[in-house]
């Protein structure tokens, strides 16, 4: 698979998060079985959206909120995983995989920190264009923005692919060598660390709920 044509999927299905669309296609449980079914096995990415989807549904990018971009982590952990999966060691390189997808959010909520400032820069003057009734800028304006995005996502997940992705395989070699029986737990575990993670969300809703009835 050209790591570009990935990398240009991924970063075009990650706008829906925050910048653009916003109909959750980017959800790991929607965005990972296609890019499964991309990299010819839609199963797998059927299981890693199901694996990654609670992770990340408590963080929600509302308003001016700075979340982790799991959305992105996660279909770039899932790529990595099928492209590789008649590796050895599976057990090891899903573990390794998860560990950089904890980055990789982290290091995407940074691109979109640094995306918002640059879009607080054009704030003022397209306040000023509007109130002179200059228009026409306002659609160009926001496409460069969007496209401004994609290509800073793009980045990120072709560095990714043609950096990381290489030193991963070497890492989940040497570690399943030594743990791939013991590490057979990573799966339960991602799903556990989910459920934790959706818990407080759903307390909160069910206190919600039971303070309406009252």
């Amino acid at each position: 698979m050209n790591i570009a044509f990935l990398s240009a999927l991924i970063s075009f299905l990650s706008l829906d998060t925050t910048v653009a669309f916003q109909v959750l296609i980017s959800s790991p449980i929607f965005a990972c079985p296609i890019i499964g079914w991309v990299l010819g096995d839609v199963q797998l990415g059927l299981e890693m959206g199901f694996l990654f989807q609670l992770l990340w549904l408590a963080k929600i990018p509302a308003g001016s909120a700075t979340v982790p971009e799991g959305n992105l982590a996660s279909m770039i952990a899932t790529a990595i995983v099928v492209m590789n999966r008649d590796f050895s060691y599976g057990n090891s390189l899903l573990t390794v995989t998860f560990l950089l997808c904890i980055f990789i959010s982290l290091a995407g909520a940074g691109i979109t920190l640094v995306y918002r400032k640059l879009n607080a820069h054009f704030l003022d003057w397209l306040v000023r264009q509007v109130r002179k009734n200059q228009f026409r800028f306002l659609f160009w304006i926001e496409l460069l923005s969007i496209v401004v995005y994609f290509w800073l996502l793009f980045l990120l997940t072709y560095l990714v692919f043609y950096l990381v992705e290489p030193k991963l395989l070497l890492a989940a070699a040497k570690i399943g060598a030594l743990f791939e029986k013991q590490l057979v737990i990573i799966k339960p575990t991602i799903f556990g660390l989910g459920v934790a993670m959706v818990l407080p969300l759903l307390w909160d809703v069910l206190k919600h709920w039971r303070s309406s009835d009252a």
